[in-house]
């Protein structure tokens, strides 16, 4: 795992950037730790940081350029299947100096250019410069594990794996982009193709993005799930979860591919168990599972992680987030993701990633089941959901929402002060009147099922987003766009959103920063084609959601150890916020320094403040992004 970055420029001198280029790579240390280096060629440069992984000599140091001196190249990730390729090139007359895979990807596209990446199996962000051609491409992974950020302004394009590498370049420009605040206010994550930049994009996973001495960047796709969706899958229910065993012990023994130690983040829940117990069943020695607990039971999965750790045999380590330790992490978030970022679990995220690194160098992490075998509870809740609404006449529906749309929440609310009841009561009646409307008429007017997913999903609505931003600009594609039934479009928008916008770009940050690699074996690109072309009620059966997934689980693991509640890796943000941290809002988000910042509109923050710290549980998520943005805005503006 490494940090990449670089720059190519058109401009007759390039001495600033070249100039630049050590600071750059300096910013990403973190994640290379243990060696770096720099290729300067005309009007082009290449920045690495190395954590070595595999072949920990000096014949995996990077740049590296093919020995005839056309292609240089940086590359950030793994391909895991790199000693497969190596024999057919070997065979073409091809030699190699190291053990690396890095030598092996640098001599794939040598041979088959760039459609090479057809063949890799793995997570990558790769700079590649062609002498030759004077063409520079970047390309990502199909799922977006790793990042790839890129500045474009007419004349220079410089690129990096985190932000804090392009920053470093003169090129460098801050102004903010309004439809990407938008993006993060109402989902808690900028995703692809934008950033909170104008003038700095993310290559989309699964493309590349191409530029030569001419033209502007181009950004073409090489890999999409959807290509696979018309070819179903045929055979018995049993047959396909032989398969799919098959497969994903393969998947998963590719991801322990390293010359290093190697661990398993574990939840105790039906992904992070089924990794461990195939991994474990593979290993000849018990292998390191790691996972954090916290001191309210209503979000601790520890004691579940242990059961399960303790029936495979592992080497089991445990640790509990408390609030002293989230204010040792927060005054640091904004530099730990260096966009605004507003997915909590990112907290205990980075202390397990920590805690792992005093003993790992790898570690593997469960993420993707849920939208591949369509596992969240919000699936079962909308699709419930947009099944009763259409039994709902439309001229009643239309006449409910005329109705609240009318009736003015001010008054409602002034209403209920003035009526003789306990002041608790009237608050907690006032809250929950307000908000039931609002999600009555939010429910009843969304006029496609994927409006309706997501409002759920939403911090702020667009309406709210208008007050606080002044205007709300949507660029994202909705789950209608997708083609299939419900339950397949809305795994489908989250797996081109939520996974590679929040989920990976989180787990990406944390591990990093703990100079460690974070690998996601559920997410073998093979494994995922497999997925969507199962027959939907192999994915939603009698078992449930991931009921073949289940299904293959409970071979290697009593049920009664993961069978419970589906459980969201969050802390408690609420009472944390209502407590300890709260000073956190009353520094970040006092209306002085909202003003100050002339961004947001201090009195809709202040309301916001205001109904969390009068009993609005409903306002932690709405608190919760303002503080991540201001904290943010403070860090980096």
């Amino acid at each position: 795992m490494c940090g990449i970055t670089g720059y190519f420029s058109r401009q007759a001198d390039a001495s600033d950037l070249q100039a630049s280029l050590p600071k750059a790579v300096a910013t990403l240390e973190h994640r290379g730790p243990d060696d770096s280096g720099m290729w300067i060629g005309e009007n082009v440069g290449l920045g690495h940081t190395r954590l070595s992984i595999l072949d920990l000599s000096p014949g995996g140091h990077q740049p590296m350029l093919t020995p005839d001196g056309r292609f240089a190249m940086v590359f950030n990730g793994e391909v895991y299947n790199f000693r497969a390729l190596r024999p057919e090139l070997e065979a073409a007359g091809y030699s190699f100096h190291s053990s690396s895979d890095t030598e092996v990807v640098l001599a794939a596209f040598a041979h088959w250019g760039i459609d090479a990446v057809q063949r890799f199996i793995g997570m990558f962000a790769i700079a590649l410069w062609d002498t030759q051609e004077k063409v520079i491409t970047l390309i990502r992974d199909r799922l977006g594990v790793k990042p790839l950020y890129y500045g474009w302004d007419g004349q220079t394009l410089w690129f990096g794996s985190e932000l804090k590498a392009l920053r470093a370049f003169p090129h460098w420009q801050h102004e903010l982009d309004h439809a990407a605040m938008g993006d993060f206010f109402r989902f808690g994550y900028i995703n692809a193709p934008r950033s909170i930049y104008r003038a700095v994009h993310k290559v989309s996973p699964g493309c590349s993005v191409r530029l030569g001495v001419t033209g502007e960047p181009k950004e073409r796709r090489y890999w999409s799930v959807l290509d696979v969706l018309g070819q179903p899958l045929e055979g018995s229910e049993d047959d396909l979860a032989d398969q799919l065993e098959a497969l994903l012990a393969d998947a998963f023994g590719l991801r322990l591919v390293s010359d290093v130690p190697v661990g398993v983040f574990l939840s105790g829940g039906i992904d992070s168990s089924l990794l461990a117990a195939l991994l474990q069943k593979q290993a000849a020695t018990p292998i390191n599972t790691f996972t954090i607990g916290f001191n309210a039971d209503y979000v601790n999965e520890a004691g579940y992680a242990k059961r399960v750790a303790d029936y495979l045999g592992t080497r089991h380590t445990e640790c509990i987030l408390d609030v002293g330790e989230a204010m040792r992490i927060l005054p640091g978030w904004a530099k730990l993701y260096d966009e605004p970022f507003a997915d909590q679990s990112g907290i205990p995220t980075y202390l397990v990633s920590k805690i792992a690194a005093d003993q790992v160098k790898v570690v593997l992490s469960a993420d993707g089941g849920d939208e591949l075998f369509s596992g969240y509870n919000i699936y079962t809740s909308v699709i419930r959901h947009w099944g009763k609404r259409g039994r709902i006449p439309r001229l009643l529906r239309d006449a409910i929402c005329l109705g609240l749309s009318a009736t003015p929440m001010e008054s409602l609310g002034n209403l209920l002060d003035v009526t003789p009841m306990p002041m608790a009561l009237r608050r907690q009646l006032k809250l929950n009147t307000v908000w039931k409307a609002r999600s009555i008429d939010n429910y009843l007017s969304a006029d496609t099922a994927g409006m309706l997913y997501e409002r759920s999903l939403s911090h702020w609505n667009p309406g709210e987003l208008n007050g606080l931003l002044g205007g709300y600009e949507p660029f994202r594609e909705s789950a209608d766009a997708y083609p299939g039934a419900l339950e397949e479009t809305l795994c489908l928008w989250d797996l081109h959103n939520y996974l590679p916008g929040d989920i990976l770009a989180k787990v990406d940050r944390a591990t990093m920063a703990a100079s460690i690699e974070g690998r996601e074996p559920l997410i073998d690109h093979r494994v995922v084609e497999f997925a969507f072309r199962l027959p939907l009620h192999l994915r939603r059966g009698p078992l449930g959601p991931k009921h073949i997934l289940k299904k293959v689980l409970y071979r290697h693991v009593p049920r009664e150890l993961v069978d419970r509640p589906k459980q969201g890796f969050g802390i408690p943000l609420l009472e944390w916020l209502r407590g300890d941290l709260g000073y956190l809002v009353d520094e970040y988000l006092n209306l002085d320094r909202i003003r100050e910042a002339n961004i947001l509109d201090g009195n809709t923050v202040h309301r916001t403040v205001r109904a969390l710290r009068q009993g609005d549980d409903r306002a932690v998520n709405k608190v919760w992004t303002l503080l991540a943005f201001q904290m943010w805005h403070e860090q980096w503006q």
